[in-house]
């Protein structure tokens, strides 16, 4: 007897309604359709079994004493479980690590599994290993940009501390924020999936690429600066749309879109791409010739030995080459704007890099197998369509991540100085004080947030920004 409220499957009531039309039918008849002796054909007509299946039932039925187990679902024992002592541990790190910075080769399960069975004798199998690198904190996931490890590089934390040393100043004075920047999009820039039907196929993935507009704007918390939408197009094959710009396109673009609709004093930020650096006062280097080093030493009224060695001419420029002037800040600073430039790879500090991906996914859901000549105008519907309010969400955004960087920054510096103090706790403070120059080195220094660094250790390139 079933206990009660268990629940009878689908196919244990099937059996008992087969059961009950059997019983029916006799019932009906006043007397028994099969013989009573036949006792496996009566049950097999009774439940519309086989006559073999219900011979082995009973046979099962003689010999598992109540015990029942449905057939198929017979479970293995699971299997044993790598046990790994420390070394064995080490041996798998210490591999994985050398097939990245020895072999130069990516590793798989099949790789790591067959070179650890060499070395270690490792008895479980490729599913066994998946387990053991999880154990070990590894995991297959989506590469990480390098980033990450450029941002921390010592120059350029000097550079994105005196960068948010100097918002936090100017946004304490009320000036506007300008963001300006440059983007692209492809005529067959559309959407990568779409609802579709047996007979509807949606939008046609193009082949090429096709052509490219390239899109030069500027916006703030209020908004898209108006009329300063720039959209060209351009048969340029390269990869990097920084090869369609150039300092005249970007020059005139200033002069003629941006600046006339600047209703106030700005803090404009840019970054550092080459055609918004190019320098007024640019210095020769080592690929130039000595006359020109020579003359450009004797204009800025350097002297240096009437003998002196090309590589000798060279350091004396490099020393004295002063700060750079761009071009585009002089011109924005005449008209009364204050000009701010992005640490390099700190796109995140860049409000309007959002608002390009909003643009670009709504340019998107329109571009349903259109031509590239009505593209322009869907290009300028869509920037029509971002408000002001998605400019203020996202320079919100910047400014949580301008704190984030003084928290992260600081909380570093807290931690150099702190293992300063303890290693040198028996330094006197005038010991201290004398021991900031033992060169005794004419450079200047200077101290931005809390890390002391020799202005004349950083050179600027202004094609890659900040360098060694």
């Amino acid at each position: 007897m079933s206990k009660r409220g268990k629940t009878l499957r689908s196919s244990t009531r099937e059996l008992i309604f087969n059961i009950i039309q059997f019983c029916q039918r006799e019932k009906s008849a006043k007397h028994t359709i099969i013989d009573l002796n036949k006792v496996t054909e009566r049950v097999a007509a009774m439940s519309c079994l086989s006559r073999d299946t219900i011979s082995k039932i009973k046979k099962e039925g003689s010999t598992n004493n109540g015990v029942w187990c449905t057939p198929g679902k017979k479970r293995k024992g699971r299997p044993n479980k790598v046990i790994l002592d420390d070394f064995d541990k080490c041996v798998i790190r210490n591999k994985i690590r050398e097939f990245y910075a020895v072999r130069k080769e990516v590793p798989t399960l099949r790789k790591l599994h067959r070179v650890l069975k060499e070395d270690i004798n490792f008895c479980g199998g490729i599913t066994s290993l998946r387990g053991v690198l999880k154990e070990l904190g590894y995991r297959y996931k989506k590469c990480e940009s390098k980033r990450k490890v450029l941002i921390e590089r010592h120059d350029i934390v000097v550079w994105r501390a005196k960068y948010l040393r100097i918002m936090k100043h100017l946004r304490a004075t009320g000036k506007p924020v300008v963001y300006i920047d440059e983007t692209y999009i492809h005529t067959a820039h559309e959407v990568s999936k779409c609802w579709q039907g047996p007979n509807e196929p949606g939008v046609s993935k193009a082949i090429s690429l096709g052509e490219r507009y390239i899109i030069v704007h500027a916006g703030s918390r209020e908004g898209f600066i108006e009329n300063c939408l720039l959209a060209y197009k351009t048969k340029s094959i390269s990869a990097d749309y920084h090869h369609d710009m150039n300092r005249d396109n970007f020059t005139k673009w200033t002069k003629e879109k941006l600046l006339p609709n600047l209703s106030q004093p700005s803090v404009i930020v840019l970054d550092n791409a080459s055609y918004h650096s190019t320098r007024i006062n640019k210095p020769p280097n080592s690929n130039d010739r000595k006359e020109t080093l020579k003359k450009w030493l004797e204009d800025n009224g350097i002297e240096y030995p009437v003998d002196a060695l090309k590589a000798e001419l060279v350091s004396l420029v490099k020393r004295n080459k002063g700060e750079p002037v761009f071009e585009i800040d002089q011109l924005l600073e005449e008209h009364g704007h204050t000009v701010v430039r992005l640490p390099p790879y700190h796109c995140d500090l860049n409000a309007i890099e959002m608002i390009w991906s909003l643009a670009k996914r709504q340019v998107a859901s329109k571009n349903v197998n259109i031509s590239a000549k009505e593209l322009l105008p869907i290009i300028n519907e869509c920037f029509r369509t971002i408000t002001a309010e998605h400019w203020r969400k996202e320079c919100d955004h910047v400014i949580h991540v301008e704190q984030k960087y003084w928290e992260q920054d600081r909380l570093m510096e807290d931690m150099q100085e702190f293992i300063i103090n303890v290693t040198d706790s028996s330094t006197s403070s005038s010991e201290e004080d004398n021991s900031l120059d033992l060169s005794g080195s004419s450079k200047q220094s200077s101290t931005v947030s809390g890390i002391q660094y020799l202005e004349s250790d950083f050179d600027y390139d202004s094609d890659h920004g900040a360098s060694e």
